[in-house]
Order: C-alpha cells, then structure tokens, then sequence
C-alpha cells in the first residue's frame, strides 16, 4: 500500500530505514556464521588432538572468525544506534505535523483511498484521529471558555506573542504593534509590581517561574484601572538553549475589587470594635468560652483569662438567682437568641463590674451548630447611676409625701379657718340684715327718704356679703370633700335642678329641652352643683332674650368619650376672654348687667378636674353660649345615651328635637 501525503524527507528517511534493516540482517548472519566458525576450530583444541606443529596455524584459524564476530557484532550496536537516532528524529516530526493538525489530511486521504484489506495500521489510524479529536476539543473547549490569555517572551523578555482578546489590548483600545517587542516594565500602562520592576527583571534573568504575580494595569477591558495575575515558566529550544519565558494571564479586578471592600468592611470594624465599649466573645457547642479577644482581657482582667474552657454560669453562679440561669440556658439549649442578659462580677482586684451580654448561635456551613458568638459590654456606670436615680427618687418621694402632707394640713387649717370666718361673719352680717330690716318696719312711711335708701343699700350690701360667704365656702368644699362614685341619672338630676332655681325677672319663659335617659358614674351631690351653675348661668344669661332656649344633651367627642353639652341662645361672651371665664372672681360682664359672684365656674372646673375630666368653654357674644365637660375614662364605660348621636368636635345649633321642650318662667 502505498504511503499517503509523503515528502521527499521522509521517502529519504523510510529508504534509509530500509537499507538499516537489511545491513542489521547481514550483520547479524555474519557473526553468526563468524562465531559458529570459531567454534568449531576451537573444539580440537580443547580436546589436545592438534599436533605441536599445527597449533599456530588453528590458533589462527581460531581467531580470524571470532575477529570477525565481534565486528560484525560492533557494527550491529552502531547500526542500532542509527536506528534509534533516526527513529527519535521522526517521532519528533511527526509530534510536530500532529500537533499543526497535518494528521487530519493524512488521516483523511487514508479514508479516501479504495478498500484494501484489513490492516493493524488502519485500525491504529482510526483510534489517532479518535484521540487525538478529543484532545483537540478539550483544549479548545479550555481556551474559548476561561478568561486566561496567552504570551510568550524572546530571550531578551521582550513580549514576542500574546493573544488577540487579551484585555491589554483590543478591549483597552490599543494595537498589538503597540505591545509586541517591549517588556514588562516598558509598558507605560503597566504599574510595578509588589517588589518593584527590577526585582522582577531579575527573576527574568535566573529563568526562574512564577504564579500568581498581581500587577495594576491602566485601561484594562475598558475599565479606567484594573489588575492581572501573570503566570509564566521558562521555554527552551531544542538544544538547550533559553528562549524566553511562556505564560498565561488573568483579570482579578472583580477579585481585587471585592478583596479591597473586604478590607476597607474590615478597617471600619477594627477602628469600631476599638474604640466602642463592647467586646466580642464566643462559646463552643458545649457553652464553653473560647479564647477571649484583647478588649475583655482588657476590660474583665483576669476573669477573662479563667473563662477560657469554663461555661458562664460556672465561672459566676451567684451572679444570677437558679431560676434566671435555668431561664437562661434553656434558652441556649432552644438556639435562641438573647440581648442585655445583665449581672455582676467581681475581678481578681475586687472590683464589682455590672455587665450585659447579648449573643446569637453560630452554624459552619453545612448548618452544623457550633455555639454562640456576641457582645458585652461594661454597665457598670449605668448601674450606679440607677442606684443614685433610686435613692434621689426615693428621698424626692419622702420629701414630696411630707410636703404633701404639710399643704393637706395646711389646706385643712385653711378651710376650717375659712369655714370657722365665714360662720363667724355669717353672724354678725345676718345681724346687721336683721336690725335694717327691724329699723325699716319702724320708720314705717318715713322710710321712703333718704333714710329708707340707706337701709337699702345696707340691706344689698349684707344679701351680697352673705352670698359671698356661701361661695367661699362651696369653692372649700369642692376641693375638699371626697368623690364617691355612683350611678348618677344626669336627666332626672337636671330637672330637679330646674325646678329649683329662684325665679328671675324675664323677657320670656325658657324652654328647656333636657336629653332623657342620660347616666353617669360620679358623685350625685358634686354633680348637682355642677349643673345647678351650668344651667342656673343659662338661664340667667338668657332672661333678655326673646325666645329663651337651654339644652342638655351628650354628644360623642373625636376621641370616642362622651362629652357632655349645656347649650343656651343668650347673651354669649367674648370668645377672646373665654380663658378668664374660669378664674375665681373675674367676670365677663358688667355688675349691672348680670349679678353674680364669679366663682361658680371655678368651683364647677375643680370638680370635674377631680372626676378625671376636662370642661371648656365655647360662645359667641350675642349668640349664645355652649359648656362641654367630661367626666374622665373611669366614667366613660358607665354612660349610656338613649339614641344615636352624631360623632361632633363642635357643638351643634340648638334645636327642638332633643327633647319635649317645657317652659319655666
């Protein structure tokens, strides 16, 4: 079978094998012909039957043969050595032509021949191209998918071949040309390394190899700045000679990136967990303490030191009670977390340290626990600083208890003095009435001067004193006397408190129109003085208007409490000087006007600020006026309000419809 895709050189090389092989053979045949010869001109020898005068001439005939069997053996060895040269030489070439993929054409022109007969070579042909294809696509498969790139250096370390997608280049915006035939460090984008451009330069020039060689590069990918790692060994030619250096490079600015912001995460909890007053610890699976970190040496001192190996609750077991470290460990033993777990401790020096401790589990990858890890921190000011706010809160309280009690006695001498004046002038002003009245029925008809104008005055001037009097003393009693709390029927309250007020000289009778069925959980008799001056002001206010209406009625407020509403249509107030109306002895209006002694607003504030509510006031002078009062959240779940009522922040204009109105002169 002739030879497909043959050179001149190698028919050169396969004659020469040839003419090899067939003077091995002859060689071969020769000695062993020559030996076999020199055998047999031996044996007689051996044996002693050649004469004396023989002898030389067998010796000769010994020794011819044998010289010419070990020549022929001679040539043999060079003849293979031959061989062997020539066999090394063309394996050499042929790893060459297969690696430049000249096997694939041999390879194919084998496949296009006619069929012959079936042969060793063809099937070993077959299992070359088999192996050798996946080889190839292995290879290729490597370098399309890995970002690593090619290059190769002369002898002189000048950069003599580098791959086209390297990232120095194309991707960077520059050219081969501007690449190719320079250093290292005669690329002006290329930073030093770590040990400078002449310690790598030097390891150059003792041929040594190196991995993992970090350099920052400008302009990489297209990025302004970037790093590679550059890998290389020495290459060599044929005979010995160095030829350069070959190696492979990678990007690792996304390594490197990521390895700076891992430091910079690093440096900001170093300088935080320096300078904060915490320190780390942690435990193993068994809760026992694993070597502490500086800070806690630092901060407990030699109680650090002995916890190493120790659990908490055995190195202070009377810093909690049983039950807490019972509570605490079940805790550790469920895996759950726990924050500011507080107790004290007591260093080598005798110092009481007041600590808190906050810690989570810990788990390796695989999920497994490994115990707990967290802070602690050094509470000991804060502790004492509580003691100290105790004891200050305690000698406050005492101090407060007993001014407390100073102003409920003073308060009760002052009311009993006010009680014991106002009985002891009630007296002596109800005596001097007495004798103006006594002196007016004397005079008779001459009391109609100016005699009986002066008994007048007199008689005015005691009725104001004594009404006074009587102010003074329910404005003592309203601050004073105990609240008991009962069901209270406001409606019925209100009617009672109707029918009493003294007649008034009017313009029109009033109509009331009282909400029925409105119930309240306070005192009865505090408030019947609430409504007495609620709705006896009403009705004072209104006695010049000519359709006179007073309403009472609850509303709910914003905030879901009910509020209750005294509304009338007279004579109102300046809402500017509304803040006035509460004050003792300050009116809005003129003496003349409307009498009164301006304390009965202040007495109804007082009690219902101690039933737990609030009152305010609303009018509009010429208008009306509208008393909104509450009687605090103890009294809320209490009330009960027949119907349903609109959900107001303000008062809404009277009307007819909240009750059957009744006229009272």
């Amino acid at each position: 079978m002739p030879w497909p895709h043959t050179s001149p050189a190698d028919s050169v090389r396969r004659a020469t094998a040839q003419r090899l092989k067939h003077f091995t053979l002859g060689l071969s045949l020769l000695a062993g012909v020559a030996t076999a010869f020199a055998l047999a001109a031996l044996v007689p020898l051996l044996a002693g039957t050649t004469s004396p005068a023989h002898l030389q001439t067998q010796l000769l005939i010994v020794l011819f043969p044998a010289a010419l069997a070990f020549g022929a053996l001679l040539g043999l060895v060079l003849v293979q050595m031959r061989a062997r040269r020539l066999a090394a030489d063309t394996l050499r070439r042929t790893a060459r032509e297969l690696q430049r993929g000249a096997w694939r054409a041999a390879v194919e022109r084998m496949r296009d021949m006619p069929p012959a007969e079936p042969s060793a070579f063809g099937e070993l042909a077959n299992q070359v191209e088999g192996v050798m294809g996946e080889s190839e696509r292995r290879w290729l498969a490597r370098v399309e998918l890995s970002r690593d790139w090619y290059w190769e250096t002369d002898e002189r370390h000048r950069l003599s071949s580098l791959s086209a997608d390297a990232p120095l280049v194309k991707p960077a915006g520059r050219a081969l040309g501007d690449v190719l035939g320079r250093r290292h460090d005669e690329l002006n984008f290329m930073h030093p390394p770590a040990g400078g451009w002449a310690a790598f330069n030097q390891m150059l020039e003792r041929q040594e190899g190196f991995h993992d060689l970090e350099v920052e590069v400008d302009g990489l990918g297209g990025r302004t700045r970037g790093w590679v790692s550059l890998a290389a060994r020495p290459r060599y030619h044929r005979d010995g000679r160095f030829a350069g250096f070959e190696g492979v490079g990678h990007d690792i600015t996304v390594y490197k990136e990521s390895f700076r912001r891992m430091q910079a995460s690093e440096q900001r909890y170093a300088v935080l967990a320096g300078l904060s007053a915490d320190w780390y610890w942690a435990t193993d699976a068994e809760h026992r303490f694993l070597r502490p970190d500086d800070e806690m040496r630092r901060r407990l001192g030699d109680v650090a030191t002995q916890s190493e190996g120790r659990t908490r609750w055995e190195l202070h077991p009377h810093a909690l009670s049983e039950a807490q470290w019972r509570a605490h460990r079940a805790d550790l033993d469920a895996g759950r977390s726990f924050h500011a777990l507080e107790y004290q401790i007591v260093r080598g020096d005798e110092a009481a340290l007041w600590v808190s401790v906050s810690g989570a589990p810990r788990f390796d990858e695989e999920g497994r626990f490994l115990g707990y890890h967290g802070v602690g921190r050094d509470i000991t000011l804060r502790k004492k600083a509580e003691q100290m706010l105790l004891v200050h809160n305690r000698q406050l309280q005492t101090a407060v208890a007993a001014r407390t009690r100073e102003l409920e006695l003073a308060n009760r001498d002052l009311e009993a003095f006010a009680r014991h004046l106002a009985h002891e002038l009630r007296t002596p002003i109800g005596h001097v009435q007495g004798l103006a009245e006594l002196l007016r029925r004397r005079l008779g008809d001459a009391s109609h001067g100016e005699a009986g104008e002066l008994i007048d005055l007199q008689v005015r001037a005691t009725h104001e004193m004594l009404t006074t009097l009587e102010a003074l003393l329910a404005l003592a009693r309203s601050s004073s006397e105990a609240i008991e709390r009962t069901p209270v029927n406001l409606s019925a309250l209100a009617e009672e408190v109707i029918a009493g007020l003294p007649p008034v000289e009017r313009v029109a009778p009033v109509r009331w129109q009282i909400e029925p069925g409105l119930h309240a959980l306070a005192s009865e008799s505090q408030m019947r003085i609430v409504l007495a001056n609620l709705l006896g002001n009403a009705a004072k206010f209104t006695r010049r208007t000519s359709d006179p209406v007073v309403a009472l009625c609850a509303v709910l407020g914003a905030d879901g409490q009910l509020v209750y509403q005294v509304r009338d249509n007279g004579a109102g107030f300046d809402a500017s000087r509304a803040s006035r109306l509460f004050q003792p002895f300050h009116r809005l209006h003129d003496e003349s006007d409307f009498q009164g002694t301006g304390i009965g607003l202040t007495i109804v504030q007082r009690i219902i600020q101690r039933h737990g509510g609030a009152i305010r006031a609303i009018g509009d002078l010429g208008r009306g006026a509208c008393f909104e009062f509450s009687l605090g959240p103890r009294e809320a779940a209490a009330n009960t309000v027949t119907g349903a009522l609109p959900e107001v922040s303000q008062p809404q204009p009277l009307d007819s419809t909240i009750a059957p109105t009744r006229e009272v002169a």
